[in-house]
């Protein structure tokens, strides 16, 4: 498939082309159910408006609205999705770059789609078709009131499923959101914005005044066409994506390309359009703005955003989502304002969108991407099946040594748990690569966390014995020492940037923001909680403690519950040396650490559950701290090694990788579909000590 810039000299420069469109046999349908018996592969039909009033009290006389159809109309007339078009775009081409079809992002074979050409773009009214001269000045919100009109006058829809729109078409969409937000049961916004940035301004200023110029001969609307066309190229994509993709012999034919609108018709079309998105500011002529949010309650909203979109600003995304409680998906990479195009990130979208549209009633196991420093790195977030309803606490779990994310998730059934007590769950994958390891043959995962402490030794003893067992060494830590063992990426700065994503765009609880590590995982639970205690409300160590000199607590209350096997030679909890030559705070210690940094008066007094109890644990904690009802809490299980084994499956290795990773990680064994022979309880201890615990509440006693 050629890309959209290849072919936005096709599509986009025959904006006059598009007349022949309508001049083509087209369709005329009374009733939409006059569509049930058939599946849509792009009809085109064109619907007579009669005289369109516009807000400004304009009227564009012999008015009409076109559209193309797809898919197949369920009976009951639930799948219907409106698709606006993009800035100087049509229907047909949503369908050429798979922005809807069987298996694009609004797949027609789940879905019918209405995709409605935009006034302005050469085949609904437009300066090019019309008599009137000038043509009437008309806005987004024009659009959608007349979306809107043609949908209940003409095909007698009252509902629709879905309005998604890329670009321009996510501005209609968040103006849909405003104008009739019970119309519509999901809003997807792409690439869109509800309101211009000063930069945005700028740029729209610019194409503005390029438009304003002289046509008076074919010399100045070449010149037109080809100022547009620098200024497109300079703001559609990045300029790593054009240094990369673009070489300097193409340079002159690429620009010609570019320069589609190089004639009056063409050049009035993407005027009136330009125009129209110039004003484009969903809080515009609505003092009661901040009420009409207050009455929305959390509609559903997924707006889709790239990093590097210098098109269009993501950040008033961001800000509208904090107001209404909404999802946004910031996709990182360089292919700028293009990022939904099938050459760049459209595979995520897709996965995004459909999963979305499918409602909340469906839980979801999704996998997301973060860019730290210049390298993507990958993160999966499962959604229990009451995510929407209400804002949900987030609990992050840390794998360990060698094995995956989603293995972490598979091997201690920790989804289930989460959709049982209504929690969305987030697992990060730790940095890795493959090499032989002494303890197996062939090559092996190796992934871990740098927790700014295994690799760094202290005054206070080595962190590994001569004859230690070796691990290898990561080929970005360059040359390792004898006791060098993680990673030294920024494993900090990722996890705090996947909290700081997490909060900004789902519909989370801020306060009730949790941390789970298992063994290596502990470990770097351990250092977000001691240096970043403020953005997390407990935290909850498997089968790990810090390395000599490294153990630490935080400046500010933190509750901790640290689980440890009492026969676990891996990590001894007793402080003495592994068997295989490594070196360990003891667990008391590490324990009486946390807690007297925190605040936490001595001794350690016995703690008890009802789960501690049933499975023999001895636990001791630290009760008299600053904040009451707080406890640091250590829990031995007489029976466990190094394994957290009050929640484990056996037979399913730790080191898998479920669907959602498995593009990520291709040569690990799938998870298979294993159910616990016995119940298992781990969760349930951590889960019972988290929900006690907000940054925001009075903290409720231990029970």
């Amino acid at each position: 498939m050629r890309r959209r810039d290849d072919l936005i000299g096709t599509t986009l420069h025959s904006v006059v082309g598009a007349l022949c469109l309508i001049a083509s046999p087209v369709a005329s349908a009374v009733s939409i159910d006059d569509w049930l018996s058939e599946t849509h592969e792009g009809s085109l039909y064109k619907t007579h408006m009669g005289e369109c009033v516009l807000e400004n009290g304009q009227v564009i006389e012999a008015c009409r609205l076109t559209f193309r159809t797809y898919g197949r109309l369920a009976p009951d007339l639930s799948n219907i999705v409106l698709m606006p078009t993009w800035l100087n775009g049509n229907a047909e081409g949503l369908a050429t770059y798979n922005y809807l079809g069987p298996d694009g992002i609004v797949d027609t074979d789940d879905y019918f789609v209405i995709a409605v050409n935009a006034l302005g773009n050469g085949s609904s009214s437009s300066p090019s078709n019309s008599a009137q001269s000038p043509f009437p000045t008309f806005t987004i919100r024009d659009q959608v009131s007349l979306q809107h009109q043609l949908l209940t006058e003409h095909l007698d829809i009252e509902h629709l499923h879905a309005v998604v729109g890329a670009s321009m078409g996510g501005y209609q969409t968040y103006e849909w959101l405003m104008m009739y937000p019970d119309f519509v049961t999901h809003f997807v916004p792409i690439e869109g914005t509800p309101w211009y940035t000063f930069y945005d301004r700028l740029k729209g200023r610019a194409w503005q005044e390029v438009l304003a110029l002289p046509e008076d001969s074919p010399e100045a609307i070449q010149r037109k066409a080809h100022l547009l066309a620098l200024i497109d190229g300079m703001v559609f994509w990045t300029p790593e994506y054009l240094n990369r993709e673009r070489s300097l012999e193409q340079f002159d034919e690429w620009l010609a390309g570019m320069a589609r609108f190089d004639n009056p018709s063409a050049i009035a079309d993407r005027t009136s359009q330009n125009a129209a998105s110039a004003q484009h500011d969903i809080r515009r002529g609505r003092p009661d703005f901040e009420d009409r949010l207050k009455a929305m309650g959390r509609p559903s909203v997924l707006a889709v955003v790239f990093e590097r979109d210098m098109t269009v600003n993501p950040e008033p995304n961001k800000e509208l989502a904090k107001q209404l409680g909404f999802e946004v998906v910031e996709i990182p990479g360089d292919c700028g304002h293009f990022g939904s195009n099938l050459e760049c990130y459209q595979q995520q979208v897709i996965e995004r969108v459909s999963a979305f549209l499918r409602g909340p009633d469906k839980a979801q196991f999704q996998r997301r991407t973060m860019t730290i420093g210049a390298k993507s790195r990958q993160y999966y977030v499962y959604l229990p099946e009451t995510y929407g309803s209400r804002p949900l606490p987030v609990v992050m779990a840390l794998h360990g040594y060698g094995t995956t994310a989603t293995g972490l998730a598979a091997a201690h059934e920790i989804n289930p748990h989460a959709n049982a007590n209504d929690y969305i769950a987030v697992y990060p994958q730790g940095a890795g690569f493959y090499s032989k390891v002494a303890w197996q043959s062939g090559d092996d995962l190796v992934s871990s966390w740098n927790d700014l402490a295994s690799n760094v030794p202290t005054e206070a003893g080595p962190h590994c014995l001569p004859d230690r067992l070796p691990y290898p060494c990561y080929p970005e830590c360059g040359d390792c020492k004898a006791c060098d063992w993680t990673s030294c990426e920024d494993d900090v700065g990722f996890l705090l940037s996947i909290t700081q994503s997490v909060k900004e765009s789902l519909l989370v609880d801020p306060n009730r923001f949790y941390l789970l590590g298992n063994s290596n995982g502990g470990s770097m639970v351990q250092r977000l909680g001691c240096d970043y205690p403020e953005h997390f409300a407990a935290v909850g160590i498997m089968i790990y403690q810090m390395p000599p000199g490294h153990a630490c607590g935080p400046r500010e209350t933190l509750p901790m519950l640290h689980y440890f096997g009492e026969q676990d030679d891996g990590v001894p909890p007793t402080g003495l040396p592994s068997p295989y030559g490594w070196v360990y705070t003891s667990a008391a210690e590490n324990t009486r650490v946390w807690a007297e940094t925190m605040g936490c008066n001595g001794p350690a007094v016995p703690w008890q559950t009802v789960l501690t109890q049933e499975h023999d644990l001895q636990c001791e904690a630290y009760t008299d701290c600053q904040s009451g009802g707080i406890a640091v809490v250590s829990c031995g299980d007489p029976t466990a090694d190094h394994e957290w084994a009050a929640q484990r499956i056996e037979a399913i290795p730790a080191d898998c990788v479920a669907p959602a990773q498995q593009q990520d990680l291709p040569r690990q064994p799938v998870c298979p579909p294993i159910s616990p022979v016995e119940e298992l309880w781990g969760m349930e201890l951590v889960w019972q000590f988290f929900s006690q615990h907000s940054r925001s509440s009075s903290l409720a006693s231990i029970r």
